[in-house]
């Protein structure tokens, strides 16, 4: 949806955890080995009144939210440790030498639905999904840990229901 809607139309709402897990992807490269863990976790959740909906963009009865949130990104390095470089600056990334990884993942990745139980009565459930869609390594930045300077870019779903089991303590 692509409607322009005023922050102080917004209502900030509640919400707990129902059920969150990591993302898992493992990488394979000869020069970089280990397990690649991303997260997505909410920070608002904002309901979006009714009225500021346009009735040609409504697909559900259901309410409709903007959701902000903070990406974790953690990477455990069965490699080579090295020593650590600066961490490369915005105008650094554009111009440094990378390695695309996403061909070097091994096996299934683990990519579950997380869920979140947002205020209200009755009680709405997000489904929050990230998809990894490229991993890329600065082959000449080193983190402060000693491992290869990664860059996961990702995708993130969101759907939402009425919850049907009665979740309690944010009516």
């Amino acid at each position: 949806m692509s409607v322009r809607i005023n922050p102080k139309d917004l209502n900030d709402k509640l919400f707990r955890i129902k059920k969150l897990q990591y993302n898992t992807y493992e990488i394979n490269h000869t020069q970089v080995q280990g397990t690649l863990r991303l997260m997505n976790i909410p920070t608002n959740i904002m309901q979006v009144p009714e009225e500021k909906i346009p009735q040609n963009q409504k697909t559900s009865n259901d309410p409709t939210f903007m959701v902000g949130g903070q990406m974790i990104v953690s990477f455990t390095n069965r490699g080579e440790k090295k020593e650590p470089t600066s961490n490369p600056t915005p105008e650094d990334m554009k111009k440094a030498r990378k390695v695309e990884l996403t061909s070097y993942m091994q096996e299934q990745p683990f990519e579950p639905w997380n869920e979140f139980v947002i205020q209200g009565d009755p009680p709405i459930i997000l489904k929050r999904r990230t998809i990894l869609s490229k991993i890329e390594w600065y082959v000449d930045y080193v983190n402060q840990l000693g491992d290869p300077y990664l860059w996961a870019a990702h995708n993130t779903t969101d759907s939402v229901s009425v919850s049907d089991i009665g979740d309690a303590g944010l009516t």
